[in-house]
């Protein structure tokens, strides 16, 4: 239902918002204009994710969160090594 749907929704957002801080925590800090692009697109997620939240969306249980970020982390992998 829509409800699961946006627990999906709001819980990628969440995971990509957590991969953006993960860059920003590693950009050299005179690096301004990355450092801001990056920024402005945590925030945006951030946003998703509250929309998602507020728009009713279901916590998702811990094992298929966990599966998501494991997925995730495939998808980066295989990605960086292309």
């Amino acid at each position: 239902g829509d409800r699961v749907n946006l627990g999906f929704v709001a819980e990628t957002e969440r995971q990509v918002e957590a991969h953006l801080t993960s860059h920003l925590d590693r950009l050299p800090p005179q690096d301004e204009k990355s450092r801001a692009i990056v920024g402005v697109m945590r925030d945006d997620e951030a946003r998703h994710a509250d929309m998602a939240e507020a728009a009713g969306a279901l916590p998702l249980p811990r094992p298929v969160r966990d599966l998501m970020h494991a997925t995730a982390g495939v998808m980066k992998a295989v990605a960086y090594r292309l």
